[in-house]
């Protein structure tokens, strides 16, 4: 079962059987978010899908969106909707942001749309969670940031391509199986890794009027947008 939520000025509309409009509006005073998720409620070690399982839809990614959206699996670490407990991330999904920095790879930008995986929950993200505040520190030189961040995403499980959104419909899959994540688009496969989350997660679609940065350079900060973005989605299919 999918369940709307909306936070602030935003919508869902059912504009057919099985197809979605999500809208925020804001004015940048105040969060926005327009969501559809299956896991609303749950503790997070009853979130529905572990790995066996494929996630497709259809979406028309929006080109203006100035906050974050997307579509795919993750364990809801920071959302009050999920628990008033934050967590560890966790994610396998398509992820788009319009504005701060979320380039955690050496090949991705700070804004985008890419296809992406993140897992946080092992002994090894905990023990460089620890350590953190150092290692953002030295990675801000330049040279030791080459050296120890990719050292660092194999334990983290991180790995993440960019693609590029042209605001038309296409059909999205990510297949996520126990050793690998593979994502797709109109079939064909746009990015592949082995990095693949250990734990149980929620479907997600969403698009929100927040901005964040936050990544391995040391860049950090959070805020929200002003302005109207649409993500549009159809023929949402999970299965094992």
């Amino acid at each position: 079962m999918m369940h709307h939520v909306c936070q602030g000025q935003a919508s869902i509309d059912t504009v057919a059987p099985g197809h979605y409009r999500l809208t925020i509006h804001s004015d940048g005073t105040s969060y926005c978010n327009a969501q559809l998720d299956d896991y609303h409620h749950l503790p997070r070690h009853d979130y529905p899908w572990q790995a066996p399982v494929r996630v497709a839809l259809w979406a028309k990614v929006p080109l203006d969106a100035r906050g974050t959206y997307g579509f795919g699996l993750w364990n809801a670490p920071y959302s009050p909707l999920a628990s008033m407990w934050p967590a560890r991330p966790a994610s396998a999904w398509f992820f788009g942001n319009g504005r701060g920095d979320l380039a955690w790879s050496d090949t991705s930008a700070p804004t985008g749309f890419k296809a992406a995986t993140l897992e946080t929950r092992t002994w090894q993200a905990l023990l460089i969670g620890v350590w953190a505040p150092l290692l953002l520190l030295l990675m801000k030189i330049p040279a030791l940031y080459a050296w120890l961040w990719p050292r660092l995403t194999p334990r983290l499980r991180l790995a993440e391509q960019m693609l590029v959104p042209d605001g038309t419909w296409h059909q999205y899959e990510i297949d996520w199986q126990p050793d690998s994540v593979t994502w797709r688009v109109d079939g064909q496969i746009v990015h592949q890794t082995p990095f693949a989350p250990c734990q149980p997660m929620g479907l997600c679609i969403w698009i929100d009027n927040q901005w964040l940065a936050a990544g391995p350079r040391g860049s950090w900060g959070w805020g929200v947008c002003a302005g109207t973005a649409v993500l549009e989605v159809r023929d949402v299919v999970v299965d094992v």
